[in-house]
């Protein structure tokens, strides 16, 4: 409402003076101290005095350039820290790079050491379309071993104790120790072995396609056809042999080879009076191993059916 004793011009000018104000203001104050698209109630970008920040549509914060000291941080979608770009705080406090959480466990990278698989001094690789990705088992088209993968057998290996392992193939290739103890079975049963099935596997040498001559093993197609239960599938074709079930064929073997050896010698006494069979040969001395516990538990009973 105008003044009605100065006027309008009085007014006017009041107004120009308010508006001078405000624009002085604007002009000594960040315009984007506290701003927003304006996209459902702040989803979108937001920024503040602790950085920009990037809503999902869902409202839930998935990334924050820090305004402290720079670092891009990623959310997953509970809003939980799981990378950070820049300077570090979970792996390498006060230094740059980057670094994830696998697992449960922050991982800067590039502080890994890894060892490539090879054929022939090359590397070995996977088809061209293989998707990788940071944590994974396979980069760069090559394939990654496990840490110690090249050490020789006669290398110390730290620890208590050392396992075989198995690999699954769940996905995530995960390792597993290849355990005997029967408290690790149930419904045990006698397996019992035709010797003549054994006896017919032929042990070849060959040479891989993919390098290195003179390899010698047997032919995963001649096992399956004798001894099915020594094969290993993948994605539904024959894929290997189970070397390390063989020696339990091989004992069944032995041990029938041993009855008729035992018959022999009864015969033998029988025709030839005054025959001795050979003396057995020395047993090896009962050492305990470096790596059982001590005082070593007592083992379990266990009960096999027969088949």
């Amino acid at each position: 409402m105008v003044n009605a004793i100065l006027g309008m011009s009085y007014d006017l000018s009041q107004k120009l003076q308010s508006i001078e104000t405000r624009l002085r203001d604007l002009s000594t104050q960040p315009m984007l101290l506290n701003a927003s698209t304006g996209q459902d109630g702040g989803k979108g970008l937001v920024t503040n005095k602790d950085g920009l920040h990037i809503f999902s549509p869902s409202g839930v914060e998935v990334a924050r350039l820090e305004t402290s000291d720079g670092a891009l941080v990623n959310y997953d979608a509970s809003g939980n820290e799981i990378a950070r770009y820049g300077l570090l705080t979970h792996t390498a406090a006060g230094t740059y790079g980057a670094e994830v959480l696998v697992s449960g466990t922050w991982v800067q990278l590039g502080a890994q050491t890894t060892t490539w698989a090879t054929v022939s001094g090359k590397p070995a690789t996977f088809p061209p379309s293989a998707h990788t990705h940071v944590g994974a088992d396979i980069t760069s088209g090559t394939v990654p071993q496990s840490d110690g993968s090249q050490y020789g057998w006669t290398n110390n290996v730290a620890g208590t104790t050392q396992y075989a392992v198995w690999v699954g193939n769940d996905g995530g290739f995960h390792f597993g120790r290849n355990v005997s103890s029967i408290r690790y079975k149930e419904n045990v049963r006698s397996h019992h072995t035709n010797p003549a099935s054994v006896l017919a596997l032929t042990p070849v040498l060959y040479d891989k396609i993919s390098g290195g001559p003179d390899n010698y093993g047997l032919i995963a197609e001649q096992v399956a056809e004798h001894c099915p239960e020594l094969i290993s599938w993948f994605e539904g074709n024959i894929d290997s042999v189970r070397y390390d079930l063989l020696s339990v064929q091989l004992l069944n073997v032995v041990k029938h080879q041993d009855a008729q050896i035992q018959a022999l010698n009864k015969a033998m006494a029988t025709l030839v009076p005054g025959f001795t069979p050979p003396a057995a040969g020395p047993v090896a001395a009962n050492v305990p191993s470096s790596m059982a516990p001590s005082p070593q538990p007592t083992p379990l009973t266990y009960t096999i059916q027969p088949q």
